[in-house]
């Protein structure tokens, strides 16, 4: 009986021991990162119809509260980029106030415009293109439509620096910026296959041929270096964006963060 008893109580601290050691899967622990969504609509109109006015922001939140800043930079960056669709003044508050004003927009627009039958809205996506210990790289994308010919159409890059929780420039990324123009013209002239005696003109670019133009919507990938020409900024609508990637092996030791 005495044995019984200490084999009981070894088996009793055995699983005390397990309980108390729980694996990351527990239900306990929560995601250093999660994917927040915010959803703003007119008289609760469903989204995917296309008479239906609404806002949907799609942004990464740290769960660490040693981010919070970094957190605070990202919130505040998508509004940045949103104040090509929403009034200087929503940006006041939080990205929650932002789209209901926009939301209250098109509520007093259809006061003035009764018989207007389509509808409004902003799609705002953040996401991380490129994430290290000293670095984290963002892309945001945003569409919106408020009447009009087309969508208008906007792609935002920015690198932190996780120390200082600040945004580089992209003399702060690339050491030799003028190494790095001449790399992205040859990137550029030869995705749309140009000829070397070919000007920019010629098909229908707002680009010095003198001079190639370095845009400071510069991002990390896992393989290189992104940049990103959003549409109306080097041709015209019709053209789209351009995206250029210089792959890192061609940088040739000009990266100065990674």
């Amino acid at each position: 009986m005495k044995y019984l008893i200490i084999v009981f109580l070894i088996l009793a601290l055995g699983l005390q021991a397990c309980l108390d050691n729980k694996t990351p899967d527990s239900k306990d622990e929560q995601p250093e990162l999660i994917q927040k969504e915010i959803l703003a609509t007119w008289q609760d109109c469903l989204s995917d119809s296309s008479n239906c006015t609404y806002v949907r922001i799609e942004y990464p939140v740290y769960s660490d509260s040693g981010k919070a800043d970094l957190n605070r930079l990202i919130a505040s960056k998508i509004k940045s980029v949103g104040m090509d669709f929403f009034r200087e003044e929503a940006a006041d508050g939080s990205l929650e106030h932002m789209a209901q004003s926009f939301i209250k927009d098109f509520e007093t627009f259809k006061i003035d415009f009764p018989t207007y039958q389509l509808g409004w809205y902003v799609e705002m996506k953040a996401e991380i293109t490129y994430e290290s210990e000293k670095v984290v790289s963002f892309r945001i994308d945003a569409e919106s439509f408020t009447g009009g010919a087309h969508p208008n159409t906007i792609a935002d890059f920015f690198v932190v620096d996780l120390q200082r929780n600040k945004v580089l420039t992209t003399s702060e990324i690339i050491a030799d910026t003028s190494r790095f123009k001449q790399l992205l013209e040859i990137s550029f002239r030869k995705q749309k296959g140009m000829n070397e005696d070919e000007s920019y003109a010629d098909i229908g670019y707002f680009i010095n041929d003198e001079e190639f133009l370095l845009s400071d919507n510069i991002g990390l990938t896992e393989s290189g270096v992104i940049v990103h020409f959003n549409p109306y900024e080097i041709a015209p609508y019709s053209e789209g964006a351009t995206t250029i990637e210089v792959p890192e092996e061609k940088l040739e030791g000009m990266l100065k963060v990674k």
